[in-house]
């Protein structure tokens, strides 16, 4: 293992802090779409723990300013807007589109409506200004930074549907301390006796799931296109079970670590999450949940360290 102490621990797959696990050791960090800060959905400032700050981790390989992703997002959910009219035309449809041949999309659009997100991909918004995507110029520092941009764009996208799935959840909260509260007032203190009262039906029944469950765009997209942000020798964390099983069904060999190999991996790490975490060296194709390289995309063949939580993959 190499010593990661100038190097980034990032959480795959979330964008926001907010949406992971209360166990998230100290020192992951979270990769930045490369949008201003944004308040929380309670309308304040970000807020930094103890062991975490607020700030996500900005590449310096992201392609656009602050100002040109703001834009950016501001051309996505106009776009949202105008492909919204179809029975399927929302933000989830559009990243069901982008699924992996070997996801099951849960929505599916038109032939308009892929050509419309294609362009919005490749091109989008700021083609004018010579910030798009664009066809392939045939000048390779262009069409990387093309890739890059396209990537960006699919990470914005995922942002915005986060923010969402943080509103969902906010709202089931709500509900849910509603419910109580109107539980205590009735004297009712079972959901079986609430049920049971018709005329409250509608308040009988718990939000399934989370907002994730929902909306949320899938993971195999996200790791892919953080792959042209990683910097060599990031380190990847992650809490979600799904990808932890999917790696392993895919041949990952991971291994508990040690305290000094946790320490090396992350210098805010020792014994206490050497005993919770394993750990293995996989190329970013594998961690993406795709069958092998895809020439298409070369940054998806470098290897990184991936730790997993062992506590959240049991």
């Amino acid at each position: 293992m190499h010593n990661a102490s100038e190097h980034p621990v990032l959480y795959i797959p979330l964008l926001h802090r907010e949406l992971a696990p209360a166990c998230l050791p100290e020192g992951v960090e979270f990769l930045s779409a490369g949008l201003p800060a944004a308040p929380s959905v309670a309308g304040g400032a970000p807020q930094a723990t103890a062991n975490h700050t607020a700030a996500p981790w900005r590449s310096p390989l992201l392609p656009l300013s602050e100002a040109e992703a703001r834009a950016c997002l501001a051309e996505l959910l106009d776009f949202g807007m105008n492909v919204g009219s179809g029975p399927h035309g929302d933000l989830a449809a559009m990243v069901a589109a982008l699924e992996s041949a070997h996801d099951e999309a849960p929505f599916s659009l038109g032939r308009s409506e892929l050509a419309a997100l294609e362009n919005f991909a490749s091109g989008g918004p700021h083609e004018k200004d010579g910030t798009g995507g664009g066809p392939a110029s045939g000048d390779p520092a262009q069409e990387d930074r093309n890739r890059r941009i396209a990537a960006q764009k699919t990470l914005i996208l995922a942002w915005h549907l986060e923010e969402r799935v943080r509103e969902l959840d906010a709202l089931k909260e709500k509900f849910s301390r509603s419910r109580e509260s109107l539980a205590d007032i009735l004297g009712v203190e079972t959901d079986e006796e609430l049920r049971e009262m018709p005329a409250l039906d509608p308040y009988s029944a718990m939000l399934p799931g989370s907002g994730a469950d929902i909306i949320g765009p899938s993971w195999r997209i996200i790791v892919e296109n953080m792959g042209p942000f990683l910097p060599d020798g990031a380190v990847l964390f992650t809490c979600d079970a799904e990808i932890s099983a999917t790696l392993r069904d895919g041949g990952a060999a991971f291994a508990p670590v040690t305290a000094e190999q946790a320490a090396s991996l992350c210098p805010a790490w020792g014994d206490k999450v050497a005993r919770l975490v394993v750990h293995a060296r996989l190329p970013l194709w594998q961690v993406a949940g795709r069958p092998g390289p895809d020439a298409a995309r070369p940054w998806l063949d470098r290897v990184f360290d991936v730790v997993c939580c062992g506590k959240c993959a049991r």
